[in-house]
């Protein structure tokens, strides 16, 4: 997406507050720093809103059982703003607390932001590095015959990805292999 030139990101996360404490991988700290990470790599605005678990939610969603209430526990809320630059563009929330952040946002940021580093711009190298996207359907084992990727040069007209001719179904004897 950062070669798209996409200014706003939406990163939308639900509630932090589930396995707190066991799964560091699904908390605040980790999740906002992805978006802010994002922020400054996409030199692009992230708008991350995050649900909250309230104690109504619990009631209904763990009723009595001990085992629930100790995965999901209330609060959760992280709802972020990031500029490119990666600063924090508001006061944060209580993450117990229900309620809107907002942000005036200035375009001319993300300039200033790719003036720093972009990595899908002014010093990116399409001719030693590219990603290519076949949207064809496919099979996930697969056994190419036409010129591989690594065969084609810099320059070359034709078609990288492969046409569903030009592949052939691995038999389940190569798959277990």
């Amino acid at each position: 997406m950062y070669a798209q030139n996409e200014q706003v990101h939406i990163a939308s996360w639900p509630s932090f507050s589930v396995y707190r404490g066991a799964a560091n991988a699904l908390g605040i700290e980790v999740n906002n720093a992805a978006s802010q990470i994002y922020a400054v790599e996409g030199q692009c605005f992230v708008v991350a809103p995050c649900a909250t678990v309230s104690q109504d939610m619990l009631d209904t969603l763990c009723g009595d059982d001990a085992t629930k209430r100790q995965l999901l526990l209330a609060g959760g809320g992280a709802a972020r703003i990031y500029a490119p630059d990666g600063q924090l563009m508001h006061a944060p929330l209580p993450e117990t607390e229900e309620g809107l952040v907002y942000a005036d946002i200035d375009l001319g940021m993300i300039s200033l932001a790719k003036a720093a580093a972009d990595p899908a711009g002014h010093y990116s190298r399409p001719d030693v590095t590219r990603l290519l996207l076949n949207k064809t359907p496919g099979d996930r084992v697969m056994l190419r015959t036409s010129k591989s990727i690594g065969d084609l040069e810099t320059g070359d007209d034709q078609s990288v990805v492969a046409q569903r001719s030009d592949l052939t179904e691995a038999t389940p004897q190569r798959r277990a292999a």
